[in-house]
């Protein structure tokens, strides 16, 4: 029953995010990335049951049909992708409601996995360019998406059960920040499909910011937050600290405004994977302010 209403909300919500961002100029406009966000909506709350190979498999033909036919480019699919994967992150928030994923004892291992990974994407994106890129990171979900279903299912998997051992957290489904992280540099590359150094800046926000939120957090943290017990007003000014670096890449106002808006996301309560929310909201700011 669960997971029919996880399938339910996360159609629906992906819908509304799609018809949403109809809204926006024709550059990025997804009035025909429905059938993309459509299929992908099947597959990420389908993880870990039988009928998953079913509808990945659909996922991929779709994707595939709307690429070679020239309703979509690459960077389209993408962002169809990350709808669905904003919907399900949202679904699940709705339908699991007790679930919370444990900080591990020792967080540098995984935070350094967060920050060298992002800090990697910046550096790629900036070499290769943004359309470039985005086919990397595509293949990289589409795998993630699917190993992640391996391991649901119980699926021993060499170098990838080490890893997670590693950098996993208690709480959450194996592999799912990781997923997070990549869908929502997805969404940065289609939003910001030309604007070069704005995407750089959100995934260096992403990597800087979440990272030295959570050193300087459990380092030095003292004082709780009035509106979120379960972090510091000290990481919430490291967060702030390591997300102002994007103004090295873009130095405009509007990074004022982003890093001011990603503080506040990051510092709230939300039980929605932060690794999406950041860079989506981020995105948007930057566009509306700078298109």
């Amino acid at each position: 029953m669960q997971r029919i209403k996880l399938l339910l909300f996360s159609l629906v919500i992906a819908a509304i995010i799609a018809i949403s961002l109809e809204c926006l100029p024709e550059s990025v406009n997804c009035c025909q990335l429905h059938p993309i966000s459509g299929a992908f909506s099947f597959v990420f709350p389908l993880m870990g049951h039988g009928a998953f190979a079913l509808f990945y498999f659909i996922g991929l033909l779709v994707s595939w049909f709307e690429v070679s036919g020239g309703q979509n480019c690459w960077l389209d699919l993408g962002e169809g992708i990350a709808i669905a994967g904003l919907g399900y992150a949202i679904a699940e928030a709705i339908v699991f409601r007790q679930k919370r994923a444990i900080n591990r004892i020792d967080e540098r291992a995984r935070k350094a996995v967060h920050i060298i990974s992002n800090l990697s994407a910046c550096l790629f994106i900036w070499m290769l360019g943004i359309q470039t890129a985005s086919y990397f990171v595509i293949l990289g979900t589409f795998m993630g998406i699917l190993l992640m279903h391996l391991k649901i299912i119980g699926l021993k998997i060499p170098g990838i059960d080490e890893w997670l051992r590693n950098v996993g957290r208690e709480g959450e489904i194996p592999g799912e920040g990781s997923l997070y992280n990549a869908l929502g540099i997805l969404f940065v590359l289609s939003i910001l499909r030309n604007e070069l150094a704005a995407a750089i800046s959100v995934i260096l926000i992403l990597a800087l910011g979440d990272g030295l939120a959570t050193y300087i957090g459990t380092r030095y943290g003292r004082h709780k937050l009035p509106w979120n017990s379960s972090k510091t007003i000290e990481g919430m000014i490291g967060f702030a600290a390591g997300a102002i670096c994007a103004l090295l890449v873009m130095p405009v106002p509007a990074t004022i405004l982003v890093v001011m808006a990603a503080t506040i996301i990051e510092s709230l309560p939300l039980r929605v994977n932060d690794n999406i929310v950041l860079p989506v909201v981020s995105s948007l700011v930057y566009f509306f302010m700078i298109s």
